[in-house]
């Protein structure tokens, strides 16, 4: 299938999500943490640069460590480790293109074609959620108008991803063929394979 070209006008930023608390990692910075040579961020950096025009990274520690990438970095404007939603919350802002791909940093085989197939598939709404294996995943493009629900969203007290994406209207582009696209880390075991 021939994937439509956007626009020579449009661009898209980028959130690359790195701002856990690494509770599963044993309290390690995930996104850090050393995978085939390099830490995991910088896989994802490598997929996700050629595909997109700006990027922001959502971090609440180690901090000078991603601005060594030369990156924007914000910090949570929300107190504690509120979760992924209230990094996108505050990076939203930072990002330059109505356009914006959110992704974990600990997935690194995502497709280096991911911003084209998840853009073909915006034309029934402003947000377009990657599935695989049967499972929505923490990858979607939205637009940056979207920032207001998600702060209302967390202003009602809810902070999941997943349930603030299902309250919206949007589009899940399957990626059937590629079932390992999508594969996190999220143990020290993992690193083993």
């Amino acid at each position: 299938m021939k994937l439509p070209v956007p626009s020579d006008d449009t661009k898209f930023s980028c959130i690359i999500l790195a701002g856990g608390r690494g509770m599963r990692m044993q309290g390690n910075d995930k996104g850090l943490a050393v995978f085939r040579g390099k830490p995991l961020v910088e896989h994802v950096l490598d997929i996700v640069t050629p595909q997109v025009d700006d990027i922001v990274i959502s971090a609440n520690r180690n901090l000078s460590r991603y601005q060594a990438y030369g990156i924007p970095v914000i910090r949570d404007a929300f107190d504690g480790f509120a979760g992924p939603l209230a990094g996108i919350a505050s990076a939203l802002p930072a990002c330059k293109y109505e356009w914006v791909l959110v992704t974990p940093c600990d997935m690194p085989y995502l497709p280096r074609d991911l911003v084209l197939i998840l853009h073909a598939g915006h034309n029934t709404g402003p947000l377009v959620v990657a599935e695989a294996d049967g499972r929505l995943q923490l990858v979607f493009l939205m637009r940056r108008k979207s920032l207001d629900s998600i702060n209302a969203f967390l202003r009602s007290g809810r902070h999941r991803v997943m349930a603030w994406l299902q309250s919206q209207p949007y589009r899940r582009i399957r990626f059937s063929s590629m079932p390992d696209a999508f594969s996190n880390f999220n143990s020290l075991a993992d690193f083993d394979s």
